[in-house]
């Protein structure tokens, strides 16, 4: 398990990675700007800024009256850089650039073009300026629900209709009127039948049914009545 291990390999032994990171970074103070694979453009970028950061801290030991801790921290960044050209660049020039900066020094610009021979992702590692401000990422809109108002219902002015055909005050309330309850009649629509016709029609109805009631009850009492007399005839005759 690699518990608290930090770093790349990078495919390579101990002290090649450290020969070749060291050469990396004294390129990179030296031109402010290499071209690498994206894997080793990350670790020197890790290095470079910690040299970066030693060399600021001395700077600011040294105006605070410390000079043996800017010599602590030069000594410290001379093993890594070897040479005294760059190294007193990094003092005079680019560690004041990033004075008030806490971090973010280099930055990485992916490449869309891959290297001959393994196909690795090929990136930019440079040295931003003294008012650049580092390269943001972009981020994403979130999703934003707009809330749709829905349009209220419409109201029924029953009683504002009913006051107008009442013609104002001192008329016959409204549901004395008639008709008043009665729906209003659509354009286009089929004239809607009248209610008198219906209640005309039951009466007819019943009044068939009672005569023909009273018909069959009168033709059972004619029948009962003609056969009396046949039947007193006969008891006559057996007595």
């Amino acid at each position: 398990m690699r518990h608290r291990r930090s770093g790349r390999k990078l495919g390579i032994t101990a002290s090649h990675r450290k020969a070749m990171l060291a050469n990396m970074i004294t390129s990179l103070f030296k031109s402010e700007r290499i071209e690498t694979t994206l894997p080793k453009a990350k670790e020197a970028r890790q290095l470079a800024e910690r040299m970066i950061t030693f060399a600021r801290r001395g700077n600011a030991a040294a105006a605070g009256g410390q000079e043996e801790k800017r010599l602590a921290a030069r000594r410290h960044i001379a093993r890594t850089v070897r040479d005294s050209g760059i190294l007193r660049k990094l003092f005079d020039e680019i560690a004041p650039r990033f004075a008030d900066r806490p971090g973010g020094y280099t930055r990485i610009l992916r490449l869309g073009s891959v290297r001959v021979g393994d196909a690795g992702r090929k990136a930019i590692l440079e040295l931003l300026k003294k008012d650049e401000e580092k390269r943001k990422k972009k981020k994403t809109p979130r999703k934003t629900y707009h809330k749709i108002e829905m349009p209220a219902a419409p109201v029924e002015h029953k009683k504002e209709t009913r006051e107008a055909e009442a013609g104002g005050e001192g008329a016959a309330p409204a549901e004395s009127l008639p008709g008043a309850g009665a729906p209003t009649p659509v354009e286009g629509a089929a004239p809607a039948k009248k209610p008198e016709a219906k209640a005309a029609e039951t009466p007819k109805k019943e009044k068939a049914h009672k005569t023909g009631t009273e018909k069959a009850r009168k033709a059972v009492g004619e029948k009962k009545a003609k056969a009396k007399p046949a039947d007193t005839k006969a008891k006559g005759k057996k007595e």
